[in-house]
């Protein structure tokens, strides 16, 4: 509750239940606020011997203000009250997309070089058999259905550009072998690919879940957010990019929170801030139409045997690549705070940020009146 200061004041009740105290300095008047509760024990609060408060938290260094207005680019007079981050569990299907690729290619290796014995059980054998047997076939059609089931869950990975990774990850191994025979039947004068250009599942077991897991680590570290003292900041600085979106808080109408069972378990959800431009709303998934958009066009000159072979093309993607579509809530992490730790916290924080200023607003319109009103 801020002093008031001056010769005489008048109250003004009955507005969003707060009392207003305005007080005429000679310049200019001043406008302050308290609740109810406060009015009927200032008188105590006065009369009561004054009491040590607590330390304050650390405040953050003019080093680290400076640094934070200019990453976050604020305006004049505003000021950094939060900066969160994801959590390190918020792009756990990236690392789990990581983990499985990574498996599948220890299974092949193991298959390479584990020798079956009597002690065997049928499920390491039929294994070995399989992966033996035929490697690259049945490596193909393994990697196949982890991208189609990764499409179906519709989680973090299921998007675009890790469907195309997985379908190359699935295709390496063939397209290399099928240089090998080529070569061998004398369609090609000589083999297209280096000599040294084998596909050793060990390794490029270990280079692909590698090459995943540092992405989604630089992925995370390139959101940053911050709740400042006019709005909130959602901001990504990744590779050669950079992209910022700013929400006023006289823009936010809703204040939504999203959290899975992993996220509930691990404490971790979204805070997506609401607005009236729908932007917060959009099909999280892109359905069927991505499959049957890949493939070959068929054209009018193609023969029939040309146009079904495209046609099967196209209707295998489109299986390959179909996904449920459905329309809700983005939790894009540029839209939103993503995978955030403690969201009920951080919401709770952008609802007394929003409060303040609402009120604050109010006031400086009631300062205003009676501004005119005084000048009058």
């Amino acid at each position: 509750m801020a002093s008031i200061v001056g010769a005489y004041y008048t109250k003004i009740w009955g507005i969003d239940g707060k009392t207003f105290i305005w007080a005429y300095d000679g310049l200019r008047p001043k406008v302050s606020t308290m609740s109810d509760e406060e009015t009927t024990t200032e008188t105590a609060e006065e009369t009561s011997p004054a009491k040590e408060e607590p330390a304050a938290t650390a405040a953050v260094s003019p080093e680290n203000s400076r640094e934070l207005a200019q990453k976050f680019g604020l305006v004049s007079g505003e000021e950094i009250r939060h900066v969160v981050a994801p959590s390190i569990f918020a792009f756990w299907s990236m690392y789990m997309l990581g983990l499985i690729v990574f498996a599948v290619h220890m299974i092949f290796w193991w298959a390479g070089t584990f020798k079956t014995g009597e002690d065997a059980s049928v499920l390491v054998d039929l294994i070995h058999i399989a992966a033996d047997s035929a490697p690259t076939v049945t490596y193909t059609m393994l990697m196949l259905v982890v991208l189609w089931f990764n499409r179906m869950l519709n989680v973090g990975t299921s998007g675009k550009g890790f469907s195309f990774l997985l379908f190359l990850i699935a295709l390496i191994p063939s397209l290399i072998e099928l240089d090998d025979v080529l070569s061998s039947l004398g369609v090609t004068e000589k083999e297209i690919l280096p000599s040294f250009f084998v596909y050793s599942f060990l390794m490029w077991g270990i280079g692909w879940g590698a090459f995943i897991i540092i992405f989604t680590i630089w992925t995370q570290r390139s959101y940053s957010y911050a709740i400042t003292s006019q709005a909130v900041i959602l901001q990504q600085d990744f590779m050669m990019s950079r992209s910022r979106r700013r929400f006023l808080y006289s823009n936010v109408q809703e204040i939504n929170v999203r959290q899975g069972a992993i996220g509930k378990m691990m404490n971790f959800g979204s805070v997506i801030p609401m607005t009236s431009t729908g932007l917060d709303l959009q099909e999280t998934t892109t359905g069927v139409a991505v499959g049957a958009s890949v493939g070959p066009e068929v054209n009018e000159g193609d023969s029939a045997p040309t146009k079904t072979g495209k046609r099967l093309i196209k209707a295998f993607l489109a299986i390959l690549m179909f996904q449920r579509t459905k329309r809700g809530v983005s939790q894009n992490p540029k839209h939103c705070f993503f995978g955030v730790h403690d969201p009920w916290g951080l919401e709770t924080k952008i609802s007394e940020a929003t409060g303040e200023a609402s009120e604050s607003a109010l006031l400086t319109k009631i300062a205003d009146k009676l501004d005119q009103q005084a000048a009058q």
